[in-house]
């Protein structure tokens, strides 16, 4: 049996808790936190990343005989494994359950913007999208498309975050994201067409023609996109709406747009 931690002051327990926390230690080790089994399965199986991209694995001592914990120790072969008492271990995740699993992993190297921007296919460009499951769900949204990236301007939501990773559901291991400024030289880089969303007075979604290459800029849940990369974009584009609603959310209207390019695609 495994040495379980018990102190709150482990060198560990303090890193993970570091890393939960704080985006600046995660960039500066390079490493994020994914909670829950099925982020971590997930993560082995992507392209990418797969179990060499585990650093460690930490579960909560109440969790230790639970059938997902017995059926994940054969995909686990070779990562270290640290069992932590369940009330220390709920300063950064759940206690006990399926769920009482944090990964150690490897950020992705990639963080070269214009490099995926130049790789063309659909892509969303997030302007300022600062709430952490709004930026997950576009992840998720746009991995479920068959989008090739997600690139987040200043402004947004860390997308390496503990609560980005878990409205992502796994998006993130399955396409390109980047952080990078959203500069006229990106959209020089886009082997394609790039439109701003509008919440009104611009083609409608549902007639408008697609290129092979299309990025879709959206912008903050509240300001909506800034004047200044609006005006960057090919064309402007608005989602028709008969209700009596203002706007849509940003991750509502992500989802519309994805699947409405997926749509077409799919005849």
């Amino acid at each position: 049996m495994t040495t379980v931690i018990r102190s709150r002051d482990n060198a560990l327990v303090k890193r993970i808790v570091r890393l939960s926390e704080h985006g600046r230690f995660r960039r500066d080790e390079g490493t994020g936190i994914a909670e829950g089994w099925h982020l971590i399965r997930a993560l082995i199986d992507a392209p990418g990343f797969g179990r060499e991209a585990l650093q460690a694995v930490a579960i909560s001592e109440a969790a230790v005989e639970h059938r997902d914990v017995i059926g994940m120790w054969s995909r686990l072969d070779g990562v270290p494994i640290h069992v932590i008492d369940a009330r220390v271990f709920e300063r950064f995740g759940e206690r006990e359950g399926p769920n009482a699993a944090v990964g150690l992993f490897a950020l992705p190297a990639h963080s070269d913007g214009p490099e995926l921007v130049s790789r063309g296919g659909l892509q969303l460009w997030l302007d300022a999208v600062q709430d952490p499951g709004n930026v997950g769900t576009l992840i998720r949204t746009a991995a479920a498309a068959g989008a090739s990236g997600v690139v987040l301007g200043a402004g947004c939501a860390d997308a390496w975050s503990p609560r980005v990773l878990r409205a992502g559901m796994g998006g993130h291991f399955a396409l390109r994201v980047v952080a990078t400024d959203l500069e006229a030289g990106l959209f020089e880089r886009f082997p394609g067409h790039v439109m701003a969303m509008e919440r009104d007075g611009g083609e409608s979604l549902f007639v408008v023609r697609f290129p092979e290459n299309v990025a879709f800029l959206l912008g903050n849940e509240g300001a909506g996109l800034a004047p200044a990369l609006a005006a960057l974009a090919h064309s402007r584009v608005t989602i028709p709406m008969v209700g009596r609603v203002e706007s849509l959310n940003v991750a509502a209207a992500g989802a519309v747009i994805c699947f409405e390019v997926l749509r077409r695609k799919l005849g």
